[in-house]
């Protein structure tokens, strides 16, 4: 059995499906198989070094929160057998791929609602713009994925940080994107609800988080330092020893997963960031 048959959506002898719930887990086994893949969101223990590593908001990567099991279709799947797959799995886009697995683009529930808005009429024009009228007008005619598709697809990689796939996100204005490995294959998805996971952080464990961090990085006293988390917010109160701990710490503060913002109330006992002016000629 090829990979297209595995995976794309299926052509039946009457209609045109989506793949069955037991053949597509079927498949999907195998292919997680062979990658050296997971279930979706898999909960794996760490260790105390690499979960001390992961409170790092960068250091919180895509395939940590990405999702495994996706369905695909191909560029020749039907416009019903691509709305079938959508409400089939209970999602609002699938990647478009080829017979090697590489994704070439992706169809969403707004590319194929261009029929509806349409009403059966292809000679109905809506749009602002000139561009965004042919585009509305292009996919009211469409009928397979080819003609519905996003191409290419704006794509992240397993390794990429949740930082660098949230902004690529904003900057394309996608809800998701297609995760591929370094041959193009579709290796998962990630949404924005996927980025998000990164704040799901209990106040406690912040707390207790950022005060191990203040004594081990910093050498700060945290008896002297006040430090309260309220649904992610951080508020800091009183005093540490030189001012110039003071941006380096906040940074810190702020780059922590699960914090949402930070009010800094510190003082400092001695100013090592003034310079006094040179006395006598510099020559």
């Amino acid at each position: 059995m090829s990979k297209r048959e595995r995976f794309a959506v299926t052509r039946g002898p009457a209609r045109h499906t989506g793949p069955t719930a037991e053949r597509y887990r079927s498949a999907m086994h195998r292919y997680v198989a062979a990658i050296g893949g997971a279930d979706s969101h898999e909960t794996t223990p760490h260790s105390p070094l690499q979960e001390a590593y992961r409170w790092n908001l960068e250091n919180n990567l895509v395939r940590d929160v990405m999702t495994t099991d996706v369905v695909s279709v191909t560029v020749d799947t039907p416009f019903k057998a691509i709305v079938d797959t959508l409400a089939t799995y209970r999602v609002s886009a699938v990647p478009v791929v080829d017979d090697e697995y590489k994704v070439l683009g992706v169809v969403s529930e707004s590319d194929l609602l261009a029929k509806v808005v349409a009403g059966g009429d292809p000679r109905i024009r809506v749009g602002s713009g000139r561009a965004e009228k042919a585009e509305r007008r292009r996919k009211s005619h469409a009928e397979t994925a080819r003609e519905l598709m996003h191409s290419p697809a704006v794509t992240v990689r397993p390794e990429a940080s949740v930082v660098h796939a949230a902004r690529i996100a904003a900057i394309e204005h996608v809800r998701r994107l297609p995760v591929v490995d370094a041959q193009g294959m579709l290796a998962g998805i990630v949404t924005r609800s996927d980025l998000l996971r990164v704040f799901l952080r209990d106040d406690r464990d912040i707390r207790e988080h950022l005060e191990s961090m203040f004594a081990d990085q910093f050498c700060i006293d945290t008896s002297a330092v006040d430090i309260s988390v309220r649904d992610g917010v951080v508020t800091l109160a009183g005093q540490v020893e030189r001012r110039g701990l003071i941006a380096p710490l906040l940074d810190a503060v702020r780059t922590t997963a699960g914090v949402i913002g930070v009010h800094d109330s510190l003082t400092y006992r001695f100013d090592d960031t003034f310079a006094p002016a040179p006395r006598g000629p510099m020559f």
